[in-house]
């Protein structure tokens, strides 16, 4: 058995593969909030990871702001993963399965999800939406068209900070349309996407904690949402907050299609390819951009974990490496 890990900031996922099948076992994401429960990582790990022949991993933990650098992220996660399993291998931004830390595996779990791509489809463009973040990868087999640090990926709208559970809605637009005027939103941590796309009836699971720490109800989400226009529910209509989280979810489409057709018409490539918990909003994004796409969902069950299905591939293809 192969066992893989994507460990980020927000969620930690794994996903067990039985390489003689080429069939995945297991497939789980677990929220586990770093900025918060950074020390209990060694024993979270060894209670959700289960035993298996090899170990690779690849992580974007680094990035969060518990860590006073990316290289101290690095470090720290590599450590507690080494420690559980001494001959894991981790992911580089080239395209290696590496043994030592070091700055080149940061931020790098996209080229797993490349690999995986580029094996079975050739060419095309990743859109992956997580809870917190979108790529935007163009990928093209026996080429590298994608950049790989975070910094040039965003500088080329190759990553898009923005997801479907955890992004701030007065992030995805400075001013909404409200009672025949364009009011500007507060400027408060007050409603995430989760609850938008709660409220709209797209969201199968609420996996993140709430901005006020209250419950995950639709009744909830539309409270949060009005404190956007510093109301209560009794002074604003279900109706309103209903059209207002619709201007917001095509505004939020929006910004990532505008990212989409760049790297399309960047590097000539009209397939894109759906993946992430939130695909429908890839969707829409896709439609926006007038592209065709492939649900991932229609094709493997690990369609939300795509960095640990293409790591579990390049250890199967690149055994002892």
């Amino acid at each position: 058995m192969i066992l893989t890990l994507d460990i980020g900031g927000a969620n930690t996922k794994l996903l067990l593969f039985d390489e003689a099948r080429e069939l995945v076992v297991r497939s789980e994401v677990h929220y586990f909030p770093f900025w918060k429960r950074k020390e209990e990582f060694s024993s979270f790990l060894r209670r959700i990871a289960p035993l298996a022949e090899r170990v690779a991993a690849t992580l974007t933990a680094e990035l969060s702001d518990v860590f006073k650098s990316k290289a101290e992220g690095v470090a720290y996660v590599t450590s507690v993963v080494r420690e559980l399993f001494p001959e894991a291998r981790f992911l580089s931004v080239d395209r290696r399965l590496v043994a030592e830390p070091g700055p080149e595996l940061a931020g790098a779990n996209y080229v797993a999800s490349v690999y995986y791509l580029e094996r079975f489809f050739g060419e095309g463009v990743l859109l992956d939406i997580g809870s917190t973040t979108c790529d935007v990868i163009p990928f093209r087999r026996g080429e590298v068209l994608y950049k790989k640090t975070d910094l040039e990926r965003m500088l080329a709208g190759q990553l898009v900070y923005t997801g479907y559970l955890r992004t701030p809605l007065n992030t995805i637009a400075e001013k909404v349309p409200f009672r025949g005027r364009m009011l500007r939103l507060a400027s408060e941590y007050f409603a995430i996407t989760a609850d938008l796309y709660l409220i709209l009836g797209e969201l199968s699971q609420y996996s993140c904690d709430t901005p006020d720490g209250g419950e995950k109800t639709r009744e909830a989400a539309l409270r949060r949402v009005a404190r956007l226009v510093c109301a209560d529910l009794s002074e604003v209509g279900e109706a309103e907050l209903i059209e207002l989280c619709r201007y917001l979810a095509e505004r939020q489409a929006g910004i990532i299609s505008e990212a989409l057709r760049r790297v399309s018409d960047s590097h000539g490539l009209d397939m894109v390819y759906l993946a992430g918990t939130g695909r429908a909003l890839a969707r829409r994004a896709a439609m926006q951009a007038g592209l065709a796409w492939v649900d991932l969902a229609e094709v493997t069950p690990a369609h939300d974990n795509l960095p640990c299905l293409g790591l579990a591939y390049m250890v199967l293809d690149h055994a002892g490496g």
